[in-house]
């Protein structure tokens, strides 16, 4: 009849390991899902540019928040280039604050000259390597009008 149909799937799948080793392509049809880098449970986001005072634009509205982290979650590790031109711009930074805390639970800092990056930070730690891709500027821009943005519940 043939050979044992555990032995030919075993052989199929080291098979397919192999000739994706060979091929730089990962050994599994399906990536991992992203790991969430901003956690939930935030009532207002706030976008400041570098160490100013005071924000220029926060919401406490839920949906903008929610699409805000949304934003920054999906995006990819940066891989930065071998030589970057001069930045000399003032990050931005997005804050993500709970109900009654003093400082944020998690900020991004978006550095936006230079090789463009977000770094996430929670509390003094980083929690993810930096962050970038063709998209950042763009979800950057797109962010900063959600926020500015005046909202009823702002």
């Amino acid at each position: 009849m043939g050979a044992n149909p555990r032995r030919r799937l075993a052989a199929t799948a080291t098979a397919l390991a192999i000739a994706s080793l060979l091929l730089g392509a990962p050994a599994t049809a399906a990536p991992a899902p992203p790991r969430g880098r901003i956690g939930p449970g935030a009532t207002l986001v706030t976008l400041r540019e570098g160490a100013s005072q005071g924000p220029t634009g926060s919401s406490r509205n839920e949906a903008v928040i929610a699409r805000v982290r949304r934003l920054v979650n999906a995006l990819p590790v940066y891989r930065p280039a071998p030589v970057c031109p001069d930045d000399l711009m003032v990050p931005w930074v997005l804050a993500f604050y709970r109900r009654g805390a003093p400082a944020p639970y998690a900020e991004v800092s978006f550095q936006l000259g230079g090789c463009p990056k977000a770094t996430v930070v929670e509390g003094a730690r980083v929690v993810a390597p930096s962050l970038g891709g063709p998209h950042l500027l763009a979800a950057f821009d797109l962010i900063r009008r959600l926020i500015d943005r005046p909202s009823p519940t702002t």
